[in-house]
């Protein structure tokens, strides 16, 4: 029935290591002093009322992947509140028609670059782009790679099973519980983690080691007590063991039960005894006192910056567990809580490669022709189905280094010298900087970041009319690949 894991991935995807390369810091006179920056405001409850052109940015980026010119009309002056709701029920869709490479239809079956392409196009032509950010969240926190799962199909089975739990219009109910259950017994799952080999007698530990681990509790307590022993890990391994793939039809895989394979008997988890199946044990994870908490905390990280304070904390736990595991009324509070809006001024969480790239596509209306956004995301370090390990991405400052810097300049860079540049006889070098910013999607600029454009803009040529587009082409590059582009 199985066919044996093998590697898929038609690139190799090696691990880029950069050296980190340090000067020595220039001893600063009075007159050199930095200035101190300005002070981080935070946005209060009333602040949501009314939202402002940098807050719809925010909620965009932070919730999507970047706003549209159409999100900052509708939404501006309006509640946080109401375009949470939109966001959160709103059917996924997409617009356009489907992303292409080298003029041939996509075939995510049969090729890996397109398996990748596929979903980059997705997210590129969202119509709610929350539904495609959530679904990348789930790929992220329950990561499976394709390098130890073939065939593709398994994974692309497992993707609409993530977005099932991210398009929370058509599953307004959707709980934590019914995810983990379905994932426990995805066949993708189960491939990646050898969950087919756990039988009786010869139980293996990967996934029950993984489930209390990255995807339900975490390894310690705020008090470096560990969770789980490594007894738990055993006697869960045998609760969750019968399970096998079955994709003799690769287009239609399945999971299946075999009782005889099943370890039938007691097990001790967590101190408690009884004879556990698989989905009695995805219970006594979620049933323990840090699962809320954990998970809890790792969705407030994907959208907020803020470290998630006690109080706050308290808050989610109760609605999550007062819901029934529900992620919909935790998921509202935490991408409408004033947090979310603290320091507009100076954005301060890094964008992952997937929501820079994706971001930047819908900011020039760029589809998929090609197969740059593959090998420009593997330069950048984060390719969709490719996770480095079963915890994913390491993401913060991680994403940014010598050589994904210039990965993500170089993206841009090829995607805005495809676009057409129209030339304007006489135009100001302030006006020359305000056309680039408009041209690329106006995104966020420092006052610093303004001036130094103005300053380039003077300084470059403008005498031809080749010389004022390379201007233009260069304000656009450095608009959507600069410092200030790198967060949100």
């Amino acid at each position: 029935m199985s066919t044996p894991a093998k590697k898929g991935h038609d690139k190799g995807h090696a691990k880029r290591k950069a050296k980190a390369h340090h000067k020595k810091p220039r001893r600063l006179t009075r007159r050199r002093r930095l200035r101190r920056p300005p002070a981080r405001r935070r946005v209060s409850s009333a602040d949501l009322r009314s939202m402002t052109p940098e807050m719809v940015d925010r909620l965009f980026w932070r919730a999507g992947f970047g706003p549209a010119d159409e999100d900052r009309s509708r939404w501006l002056g309006k509640p946080v509140a109401e375009a949470v709701t939109w966001l959160l029920d709103t059917p996924g869709g997409v617009r356009g028609g489907p992303g292409t490479r080298d003029g041939q239809p996509l075939d995510p079956t049969g090729d890996d670059t397109d398996l990748v392409l596929s979903w980059v196009d997705r997210m590129v032509r969202s119509t709610n782009p929350f539904v495609e950010r959530l679904t990348f969240f789930w790929h992220r926190h329950w990561a499976n790679s394709r390098d130890n799962v073939s065939p593709p199909q398994l994974l692309l089975k497992q993707n609409d099973l993530f977005r099932r739990y991210a398009d929370l219009s058509a599953n307004r109910g959707a709980t934590f519980r019914d995810l983990a259950f379905e994932v426990t017994e995805d066949p993708a799952m189960l491939r990646f983690l050898t969950g087919e080999s756990n039988v009786r007698g010869a139980p293996n530990e990967n996934y029950a080691r993984e489930l209390m681990e990255l995807f339900g509790l975490g390894v310690v307590d705020a008090a470096g007590n560990p969770h789980y022993s490594e007894n738990d890990v055993k006697q869960l391994a045998k609760a969750l063991s019968g399970w096998q793939v079955d994709d003799s039809n690769p287009d239609a895989p399945r999971s299946f039960f075999t009782p005889s394979r099943w370890y039938n008997g007691p097990k001790s988890v967590f101190g408690k005894l009884g004879n556990y199946k698989d989905r009695e044990a995805v219970d006594l994870v979620l049933t323990h006192p840090s699962h809320a908490g954990y998970l809890v905390t790792k969705l407030w990280g994907e959208f907020v910056a803020t470290p998630l304070d006690g109080a706050t904390k308290a808050d989610l736990i109760a609605t999550y567990t007062g819901n029934g595991l529900q992620l919909r009324p935790l998921l509202e509070k935490i991408i409408g809580h004033p947090r979310l809006f603290d320091s507009l001024g100076e954005p301060d969480l890094v964008k992952p490669p997937v929501v820079y790239a994706v971001g930047a596509m819908r900011a020039l209306g760029a589809g998929v022709t090609d197969s740059r956004p593959f090998e420009y995301l593997d330069s950048m370090g984060q390719v969709p189905y490719f996770p480095p390990t079963v915890a994913g991405w390491e993401g913060g400052l991680s994403w940014l280094n010598t050589n994904t810097a210039l990965a993500r300049f170089s993206f841009v860079a090829s995607l805005v010298g495809k676009t057409t540049i129209e030339d304007v006889k006489g135009e100001t070098p302030a006006d020359a900087v305000t056309r680039a910013r408009t041209a690329v999607g106006s995104p966020w600029l420092a006052e610093g970041t303004k001036a130094a454009l103005r300053d380039y803009a003077t300084r470059a040529s403008s005498s031809t009319v080749n010389a004022r587009k390379e201007r233009q082409l260069v304000l656009r590059t450095l608009v959507l690949a600069g410092p200030d582009a790198q967060v949100m």
